[in-house]
Order: structure tokens, then C-alpha cells, then sequence
């Protein structure tokens, strides 16, 4: 009876540093009417070591509407980064006629508010401090131009002219005002910064007698380029706020019932693409302190250990060498293909791991680290996200998994230019949030394998 079946045995093959992959969890399958039942048999591969690599994503758009981030967190072992929102003002109306001659000006104030959805990296029971600068550049876009003698790509994610996270403008080194507060995460906690009356005052003169400079939304932008809100240096936590941010001046004058009155003209956001936020890192003291958009470090210079950080751009490669030629063994089909990546231990409160749609993806990128693409979930044209598993109170990391099947084509493809996988936020995530996560490592090796369910034949 036996030369009548045909026996399928399944392996599990998994790719990981140091891991060996000689033991198969058997999952039969039968067929009829095969004499041959020798004709597959289960195999054993060598060990396939994991290489990651630290780098930083290229040009990521932080300008556009969506939340305003500001603030400044330290990250253990990885450094501290800082987030200040620049943005254009101008008034909500050029019309200056309902503001008395005998008006006078009384303050005027940056105003943020907290964002609808909560959003904090760091520790908000200490103190914080901010202060508003003026800004001495123009805000200007760019657009990147794919191409030219270097056949420069450009990141999937880049679709329009853009201000880039990592762009400078100047601003007066001397702050129109500060504040100091203490954060409320989920309360509609209201900044108002009290610029310098001298600043307000000039302003408000030049509304109330119809000044050339603040009668058009091209005249205005010449005169005023804007604000920047810098946090000290002393911060310990990035907060969203509302793109809503505006500037109020606030004037008095006597009514017609001879009472004073009291009145307000604000200066508001209205092109969108010149607000964005600009992030900084500083890593000194760390095995990341060389790491930059031009210096990639690989795993062996931090201790198996990596970096993934929206805003600022951290993400990891991830090459297994050897995959291609597994994958292209005679006698061989993968029915499915997993990646784990485990994440260090020590989170806390203060730094969330990102779960659901909030959680990480991978990217296709060049060999200069460009993303010109992304893996999908499988049988749509969706980002895919990483499957979380939290930790567990026996010392098991937490852990996130991704489908690689159809990443498979992409290693087999002899058309298509070799992709590595790159571990970092999805776009949303990459430019307005300040997530941030470390991936676990062992005796200096990172902790990431690919778990592969396949078929050999013989």
C-alpha cells in the first residue's frame, strides 16, 4: 500500500545568525498513485548569518499640513533628538478698517494647542521650556529632480516640491519670548507664548495705518518670513500640536458707549507647504554617534545592535547573503516566508513601542540606501505593517513579523536590480511622528531570523 501514496513533507528552514537549520517540523500531505515515494524527502541547509547595517533615510518631507511636533527627548544608548516647528504667517484678513484710530496694542501671543490625537516620546514630569524666533530666510520648497549624470533616484515617498526634516533656515538668535510648563498628555493643554512688545507693537502700527508692507500676502511675506519654536535643551519629551498655530494681537480702545474694548487680529498658517518640522539628532557618547545620511554604520560598530527613529530617518538594512541562492536550490518550493525581528527589553512608559497601524514596515531600497519601494501585504497595494507581539514577563522580547512572500519575486528576479529590505517607518509615520525603537541583540549579533516554510523535491 505504501508505493501507492506519496508523502510531502514540509520543513521550517530559519535564517538567523548562528542558527542552524537542520531539524524539519513534519506536516504531511498525501497523494495518490506515485510509486516513486523517495521522489521528496526533507533536506538540511547550513546556517545563513543576518547582516544589518545602521543608516539614514534620504530626504524625508516634513512640510504640509498634519500635526506640528516640538520638543526634545533622550534616548538611552542612542542619543537625544530635538523637534521645533517652522512655519509662514500672515494676517487672517488684509482688511485693517474695523481697527480704530485711537486703538491701542496690548500683547501679542504665539498660541499652540495640543493635538487631537496624543502623541509623546519621552518623559513629560519635568519641566519644559520653549522659545519663538523669528525667521530670517525665506521658507522655500524643493523639488527633487530624479536622473541626470549620476542616474540620482529619488525616495518613493517624495511626490511633490517639499521642505526636508534636515533643512536649515536662519533665524535671529535672540527669542521674541519663551515659555515654561509643565506637559499634560491628553488634556487640551493650551501654549501661549508672549512675543516682544516692540515686535507687536511695530506690527500693530503698520495694520492699523494700512502699512504697504501688511497690505497683500506677497508684500507680507517680504517683510515677515515667520516663526520658529525651539525647545531648550533641558526638554525631555516630543509633543503634537495643532497645525492651527497662530499669532494673536490682542488691542484695546474705547467704544461707543465710552467702556473699553477689547479686540484681537491673528496671524495664521495659509500655505501649508512652508510649515514643517525640522529634526536633529545628537548621538556623541554613542556607538551611533557617526551615523549620518552619508555614513552608514554597520552592525559589527554598535554591537549587533539597531536604530529605527521616525523624523530623523535611523532605519536598518537587512541582508541575508545567502538567500538568493537558497531560494534558486533545485528542487525547492517556498510556500511561505517570515520575518522576525525582536526588539530590546528596556522600553518603558516614556517610549511606547508602536503597535497596529503605528507599527514599522519595510522598504526596497538601492545601494546608496535610496526607498524606492515598500513591501506590501500580501494580494493588496498596502503598506504592510509589522505584526506585533508584546513582550512577556519570562524575558521574551517583543517581536514584530512580516509576510515576505512576495518578496521572494523580488530576490529571484533576474530583471530587477538587487532591493535590500530596509526596517523603518511608513511614510505617515516617518514625518509626523517621533517614534522610536532598538532592535535586541546577542553576544553582539542582532536578534532577527527569517523563518521560511518550504517543499523539496528530489
Amino acid at each position: 500500500m505504501l508505493k501507492h501514496f506519496i508523502f510531502i513533507a514540509f520543513g521550517f528552514v530559519f535564517f538567523g545568525t548562528n542558527i542552524l537549520l537542520s531539524s524539519c517540523e513534519k506536516d504531511m500531505a498525501i497523494a495518490l498513485n506515485n510509486d516513486n515515494v523517495d521522489a521528496l524527502n526533507l533536506a538540511s541547509v547550513d546556517s545563513l548569518s543576518v547582516q544589518i547595517t545602521n543608516l539614514t533615510l534620504q530626504h524625508i518631507p516634513t512640510s504640509g499640513a498634519g500635526a506640528i511636533l516640538l520638543g526634545r527627548y533622550d534616548r538611552e544608548g542612542a542619543g537625544s533628538v530635538s523637534v521645533a516647528p517652522y512655519f509662514q504667517v500672515e494676517p487672517e484678513n488684509y482688511n485693517y478698517s474695523d481697527i480704530p484710530e485711537d486703538a491701542r496694542f496690548d500683547s501679542i501671543k504665539l498660541v499652540l494647542r495640543t493635538h487631537n490625537q496624543l502623541h509623546v516620546q519621552g518623559d513629560t514630569t519635568k519641566l519644559h521650556t520653549i522659545r519663538a524666533h523669528r525667521i530670517t530666510q525665506r521658507l522655500e520648497t524643493t523639488r527633487l529632480q530624479a536622473g541626470g549624470i549620476n542616474n540620482v533616484e529619488i525616495p518613493f515617498y517624495v511626490q511633490t516640491p517639499a521642505i526636508f526634516g534636515d533643512q536649515n533656515f536662519q533665524i535671529e538668535e535672540a527669542a521674541l519670548g519663551e515659555l515654561s510648563y509643565t506637559p499634560r498628555p491628553g488634556s487640551r493643554q493650551r501654549l501661549a507664548i508672549r512675543l516682544n512688545d516692540a515686535f507687536g507693537k511695530d506690527l500693530f502700527d503698520k495694520m492699523q495705518t494700512d502699512d504697504a508692507r501688511v497690505v497683500s500676502a506677497a508684500n507680507f511675506a517680504e517683510y515677515m518670513n515667520g516663526f520658529a519654536v525651539i525647545p531648550d535643551e533641558e526638554n525631555t519629551s516630543v509633543i503634537a500640536y495643532n497645525d492651527t498655530i497662530q499669532a494673536e494681537i490682542h488691542y484695546s480702545y474705547i467704544g461707543a458707549g465710552g467702556l473699553r474694548t477689547t479686540a484681537q487680529r491673528n496671524l495664521v498658517i495659509r500655505d501649508y507647504s512652508l510649515k514643517y518640522n525640522k529634526f536633529s539628532a545628537d548621538r556623541s557618547g554613542t556607538p551611533f554617534q557617526g551615523l549620518s545620511a552619508t555614513t552608514p554604520l554597520p552592525g559589527a560598530a554598535t554591537n549587533g545592535v539597531g536604530l529605527v527613529q521616525a523624523g530623523t530617518g535611523a532605519a536598518v538594512r537587512i541582508d541575508f547573503p545567502a538567500l538568493r541562492n537558497f531560494l534558486q536550490t533545485p528542487g525547492i518550493a517556498v510556500n511561505r516566508m517570515e520575518l522576525e525581528v525582536e526588539i530590546q527589553s528596556n522600553q518603558n512608559w516614556m517610549y511606547p513601542l508602536p503597535t497596529g497601524q503605528e507599527g514599522p514596515s519595510l522598504y526596497l531600497a538601492n545601494s546608496s540606501g535610496v526607498a524606492l519601494d515598500f513591501i506590501r501585504t500580501p494580494f493588496t497595494t498596502d503598506i504592510q505593517r509589522g505584526q506585533f507581539t508584546p513582550a512577556n514577563n519570562t524575558g521574551q522580547n517583543a517581536k514584530y513579523r512580516f509576510n515576505l512572500i512576495e518578496y521572494i519575486r523580488v530576490v529571484n528576479s533576474e530583471s530587477i536590480i538587487p532591493r535590500s529590505l530596509v526596517l523603518a517607518f511608513p511614510p505617515a509615520l516617518l514625518v509626523g511622528t517621533a517614534h522610536s525603537f532598538m532592535i535586541a541583540a546577542e553576544d553582539n549579533t542582532p536578534k532577527i531570523k527569517l523563518n521560511i516554510l518550504y517543499t523539496k523535491f528530489n
